[in-house]
C-alpha cells in the first residue's frame, strides 16, 4: 500500500466517523466514500475488496470500542476482544463486497447506489441480521433530506448518499450540462423535502420513566424490589390519566408473570394513576425465556409483546452456529427465546406497536406494526450497556428513523438515556440527558400517511432490476 492510498483510505474512515455521533457533522458522509472511488482506477478488483473491508473495519472498530470492556464484565477481555474482532470483520465483509463490485462496474453512475441498497438490505435480514451504522443514518440531522424516508426509507436515504459520493467522485468528467442538472436535482430533493413538512395534532399524552437504572447493577444486583420502588416512586410524580405510562427494557430483571407481588403492584399503580403501563420484564412460559414488554390495564390484565428479533450471538446463538460453538462460548450467551411477531398490543380505543431495544434498528419491523394499525410507536431498551458511548445516540437515531418512514409518533425509553418524543417528521418533542433519574411528559401527534409504509423497500428493487435490464440491453 502507498502513501497516497493510505490516505485516501484514512480521510474516507476520518469522513464517516464525523458524520456520526458523537459529532454529528452530518453533511460530511457526502464525501465520506469519495477518496475509495478517486482510488479506484488505481485497485485491482482483490485490492478494491481489500480496502472496502478496511474501511469498514475502521468505521466500526472505533465504533464498537466500547465491545471489549462490555464483554469482560461476563467473561474476560480476551473474549471481548474475538468477539468484538468476529463482529467487524463481518460486518466489514459488505463495505468490501461493495468496492468490489463497484470496480466491476467502475464507469456506471447508479450501480454503487442500488448495490449499497442491496447490500444493506441483505445485512438486515437473515440469523446475522444487523443494521448498524448506515450511510443514510446521519441524514436524521438535515431534516428537509430525512423527509424522504417517508417515501423512500433507510434504503432510500442511503442510495441518496451513495449517489451523491458516486457523482462527486466523477465530477471532473462530467459535461456543464450533467453538472448542472445534477445541482438541481440535489436542490429538488431538498427543497421538496422542506414541502414534506407538515404537523398533526395532539392526540395522546404519554409518560415516560428514566429510572437511570445501569444495566449491570440490574443483572449482578438481585434486589428487585428496590428496582420497583425506585421506578413506582418516580411513576406517582407522573400526571394522572395519560394514556400510557411507559418504563424501559428489563426495569424489572426476572420472571414477571411469575411474581404476583410485583405485577399486584403494577395493578395498583396503574389504578391509582388511571393510566395503562407498559414495563420491560423477563417472560418464562413453556420453559421458554421471552425478553417481553407487558402492557398492564388498570384492571390488572396484561398483554406482552415477546422481542422476536434478537441479537445475534448476545441474546441467542443463531443456526447454525449453535453446531459449531463451544459449550463454554454458548454459555455466556442469553438463552432467549423468540417471540411469535409484530402485531400492535391493543388497548381500549388505542394500538401500541412496541419495538424491544434492537428491533428498532430494522425497518421492516416497525413497517409491519404500522400497517397493522400502530397509533404509535414506542421503544423500550436498555442501552445502559454503552456506558455512555456514542453507541446511545446512534441507537436514538435509528428509532427517530422509524418515525418518520411510517410518519408515525413514537416515544423511546432507555434506562438511563436516552429517553426522547418525537413527531411523525423527526423533529424532537422532548428528550432526556444521559444518566438522568426523572419523569417526562409530552404529547404524541396521530399519525399521518406514509409511502414508505404503503410500498417499502419495492421502488428500490424494482428500480434495481429496471437498471440491470438496461444495462444488459445495451450490452
Amino acid at each position: 500500500m502507498d502513501r497516497i492510498k493510505l490516505l485516501s483510505l484514512f480521510i474516507s474512515i476520518a469522513l464517516y466517523i464525523l458524520s456520526y455521533p458523537p459529532f454529528n457533522i452530518s453533511f460530511l458522509i457526502f464525501f465520506a466514500i469519495v477518496p475509495l472511488f478517486l482510488l479506484l482506477p488505481k485497485l485491482s478488483p482483490k485490492e478494491a475488496f481489500l480496502y472496502g473491508f478496511l474501511y469498514g473495519f475502521g468505521f466500526y472498530g472505533i465504533n464498537f470500542y466500547w465491545i471489549p470492556n462490555l464483554v469482560a464484565k461476563f467473561a474476560n477481555l480476551w473474549v471481548g476482544i474475538l468477539a468484538n474482532l468476529l463482529l467487524i470483520s463481518y460486518l466489514s465483509l459488505y463495505y468490501g463486497i461493495f468496492l468490489w463490485g463497484v470496480k466491476k462496474k467502475e464507469e456506471s453512475i447508479f450501480f454503487p447506489a442500488f448495490f449499497m441498497a442491496l447490500l444493506q438490505w441483505i445485512r438486515s435480514h437473515g440469523p446475522l441480521a444487523f443494521n448498524w451504522g448506515s450511510l443514510g443514518e446521519p441524514l436524521v440531522n438535515i431534516i428537509p433530506f430525512l423527509q424522504w424516508a417517508s417515501v423512500f426509507g433507510e434504503l432510500g436515504l442511503s442510495f441518496f448518499v451513495v449517489l451523491v459520493n458516486r457523482v462527486f467522485s466523477k465530477w471532473r468528467a462530467l459535461n456543464f450540462h450533467k453538472k448542472i442538472g445534477f445541482i438541481l436535482f440535489v436542490f429538488f430533493v431538498f427543497l421538496s423535502g422542506f414541502l414534506m413538512l407538515g404537523d398533526s395534532e395532539i392526540k395522546y399524552k404519554i409518560g415516560a420513566v428514566q429510572g437511570n437504572y445501569d444495566s449491570f447493577s440490574k443483572y449482578f444486583y438481585t434486589n428487585i424490589y428496590d428496582q420497583f420502588i425506585v421506578h413506582r416512586d418516580l411513576a406517582l410524580k407522573l400526571p394522572n390519566n395519560l394514556d400510557l405510562i411507559v418504563f424501559a427494557e428489563s426495569v424489572l430483571f426476572c420472571y414477571l408473570n411469575e411474581y404476583p407481588e410485583y405485577l399486584t403492584g403494577l395493578r395498583e399503580l396503574s389504578e391509582y394513576k388511571n393510566s395503562p403501563l407498559l414495563i420491560g420484564a423477563l417472560e418464562r412460559r413453556d420453559n421458554k425465556i421471552y425478553n417481553s414488554a407487558y402492557l398492564i390495564a388498570q384492571d390488572g390484565s396484561y398483554v406482552t409483546h415477546k422481542k422476536a428479533q434478537l441479537v445475534p450471538f448476545v441474546e441467542e446463538v443463531p443456526f447454525p452456529f449453535t453446531l459449531v460453538i463451544p459449550e463454554y462460548f454458548r454459555g455466556l450467551i442469553g438463552n432467549y427465546n423468540r417471540g411469535p411477531g409484530f402485531n400492535p398490543l391493543l388497548l381500549k380505543e388505542k394500538s401500541i406497536g412496541v419495538l424491544i431495544c434492537f428491533e428498532s434498528l430494522f425497518s421492516d419491523l416497525a413497517r409491519e406494526l404500522s400497517k397493522k394499525g400502530s397509533d404509535f410507536l414506542v421503544v423500550i431498551t436498555n442501552d445502559g450497556w454503552f456506558e455512555g458511548t456514542p453507541a446511545v445516540y446512534q441507537h436514538r437515531n435509528q428509532s427517530l428513523l422509524r418515525a418518520v418512514e411510517n410518519r408515525i409518533s413514537l416515544v423511546q425509553v432507555a434506562n438511563t438515556g436516552i429517553t426522547f418524543f418525537v413527531d411523525p417528521f423527526g423533529r424532537v418533542i422532548r428528550e432526556s440527558k444521559e444518566g438522568e433519574r426523572n419523569i417526562f411528559v409530552a404529547g404524541l401527534p396521530k399519525r399521518v400517511f406514509s409511502v414508505y409504509t404503503f410500498w417499502g423497500d419495492l421502488p428500490i428493487f424494482i428500480g434495481f432490476i429496471i437498471f440491470l435490464l438496461i444495462k444488459l440491453i445495451k450490452e
